[in-house]
């Protein structure tokens, strides 16, 4: 049954990436930046970017796809962070979440609903010092108005992002590995 349901995201998630997001992007979204002074036109292209996973998280009923530049692709396959290496200047890994819905023809599958956020991190060690090389940045999506805002009210939510990341500390910072093909 898991497997199915799997199957079905994995699906899913790869029909998006071959249509791209631009049907649900609103306009603009490249000229925002968060508080922290990262852009959103830093990952211009995510749509079209190799899926890492997908993922689901039942707190709050929510389904991601990770997505990562040829970058970060490129480590993952040397085998980084699994080989105490790290992960390259230049690596970011963004994430895609949409609430979920069970599939109306297919009971069994749960499918992305409404997007509600992308969010991703950027790997450059003198930029970003304080936070072990690594940057964050979050944008909202308001479903209403078909735009993102920054989240947060200012750059704290940084350290928000990065003291959770230090669980995996061991892993360069990254929870999603990079699963067998």
């Amino acid at each position: 049954m898991k497997k199915i349901i799997i199957s079905a995201i994995l699906v899913f998630v790869a029909v998006l990436m071959v249509w791209g997001y631009r049907s649900i992007a609103a306009p603009g979204k490249y000229s925002l930046k968060a508080h922290n002074g990262i852009s959103f036109s830093e990952i211009k292209g995510y749509e079209t970017w190799q899926t890492v996973a997908v993922s689901r998280r039942t707190d709050n009923n929510e389904l991601r796809v990770i997505l990562a530049n040829p970058t970060m692709i490129k480590a993952y396959k040397k085998g980084i962070p699994g080989n105490d290496k790290l992960f390259p200047d230049k690596s970011i890994i963004v994430k895609i979440a949409w609430s979920e819905r069970q599939n109306a023809d297919f009971p069994a599958a749960y499918e992305p609903d409404v997007l509600r956020r992308v969010e991703f991190i950027i790997k450059d060690s003198k930029r970003f010092p304080n936070t072990s090389g690594w940057g964050y940045a979050r944008f909202v999506y308001d479903a209403k108005t078909s735009t993102f805002t920054p989240y947060g009210k200012d750059a704290s939510f940084v350290q928000e992002c990065y003291e959770c990341h230090t669980t995996v500390k061991q892993k360069d910072f990254i929870f999603t590995n990079y699963p067998q093909r």
